[in-house]
């Protein structure tokens, strides 16, 4: 009887060996969520990774034009200002395409079709871009949206290409068109001023406010 009693024991788990136990399943489940997510997550990444690109190319420019950035600084000192009023984000993205060292490939998220890969500096123009730019962002002031993924709506409809006046009371959201699926059913990445890069969703009015933007001009590709 106590052999037997002796072998049971011995086939038991302890709780050390079942907390073991229940962290590997943990990290094997971690592991293979990504793979689950599909293209699409990857590609939601991927845009993130390239805005936050984007947002060094900025800053890198701002930092070399006294704290301005190309938006606000004359073509003459090497900026783009003369071009907000066309609409167009491509010319201030052309402005810092420099400091990218030859890499056009961070302009288009690969989650937006509708876009191309520039082939080159001159060629740059809106049909490469798949981000809106603001034009009233101030370099120093963390809190600003520097530029974001294009799919933004106001009241249901999509904004469309050219120069846009944000207001703090618009109901503003995602459109499905780029990352519809694979996570939130509605998001977009955003770009903020300090070079940071947040996947928004269902908050995106109250990161509109919390600006403190009485003017917010966005160009969108």
């Amino acid at each position: 009887m106590r052999a037997t009693s002796i072998k049971q024991k011995a086939k038991a788990f302890t709780l050390l060996e079942l907390l073991v136990l229940v962290a590997v399943l943990a990290v094997l489940a971690a592991l293979l969520m990504p793979a689950h997510g599909g293209p699409r997550r990857a590609r939601r990444i991927i845009c993130m990774r390239n805005l936050n690109q984007l947002g060094l190319a900025m800053n890198a420019f701002a930092v070399d034009h006294y704290n301005q950035f190309p938006m606000q600084t004359f073509v003459t000192n090497g900026g783009s200002m003369e071009f907000v009023g066309t609409g167009s984000p491509a010319p201030h993205f052309q402005t810092v395409s420099n400091y990218l060292l030859g890499d056009w490939r961070p302009l288009r998220c690969p989650a937006d079709p509708s876009k191309q890969q520039a082939a080159d500096h001159v060629s740059i123009s809106d049909s490469n871009i798949s981000y809106f730019l603001s034009m009233d962002a101030t370099y120093g002031r963390p809190a600003n949206i520097l530029a974001g993924d294009r799919n933004l709506e106001i009241a249901g409809q999509p904004v469309k290409p050219g120069l846009f006046s944000l207001t703090t009371s618009a109901a503003v959201s995602w459109t499905s068109e780029m990352h519809s699926q694979g996570g939130p059913a509605l998001c977009g990445n955003l770009l903020f001023v300090d070079g940071h890069v947040e996947l928004s969703t269902r908050k995106l009015p109250a990161v509109i406010q919390r600006q403190n933007l009485s003017t917010n001009r966005l160009a969108f590709p």
